[in-house]
């Protein structure tokens, strides 16, 4: 049995017999274990069993109109916090933008040829996505019928820019595909 055992950083929820204990009842007998975080023996089992998918989190503190400044101040240079004022309408514009960012999806809008684009109906789609991608979650046959597109927005070049099916897009581009003729 081949298990070894490391760290970046001082241990406080569990040590190296406690998981190798746990993974010799899951009969884990051959594994390099690297923790890169002061995690809990929960999260070391999820991680060993797969069923488990960890996201950044985004505290909203509501309600700063009912506290001084400086304690105001205070929260809103914590951590992945956003302090706002549902009341006072305060701040939520910048919730938006957070929350967007930490589910690390972005917003295209579709614009057909010969008319204006619809920015009532974002898709929305993983950071990342190139046209390819975009084309399958529209309709199987786009890709297949795919000729050119012409993108606006923070990833064209130029406005507009004409581009292959492996562009990739960014948070509220304006795509327009244009495809061949079906048959």
């Amino acid at each position: 049995c081949s298990l070894r055992f490391n760290s970046t950083v001082e241990l406080t929820h569990c040590d190296e017999k406690l998981c190798r204990d746990i993974l010799h009842m899951r009969k884990v007998h051959n594994a390099d274990i690297l923790f890169r975080g002061n995690y809990t023996v929960d999260e070391f089992i999820d991680v060993v069993e797969g069923n488990r998918k960890y996201m950044r989190c985004l505290y909203c503190i509501n309600k700063v109109d009912t506290i001084t400044v400086g304690e105001m101040d205070r929260l809103a240079r914590l951590a992945d916090t956003v302090v706002i004022s549902a009341h006072w309408k305060l701040n939520l514009d910048f919730l938006l933008d957070k929350m967007w960012e930490y589910l690390d999806v972005v917003r295209l809008y579709t614009k057909p040829r010969g008319k204006r684009p619809d920015f009532s109906e974002p898709v929305v789609v993983p950071r990342g996505t190139a046209i390819l991608d975009l084309c399958n979650r529209i309709h199987r046959d786009f890709a297949k019928r795919f000729k050119t597109a012409n993108v606006w927005g923070t990833s064209a070049k130029h406005v507009p820019q004409s581009v292959g099916i492996k562009h990739v897009l960014q948070d509220e581009d304006v795509v327009q595909l244009m495809t061949k003729p079906g048959k």
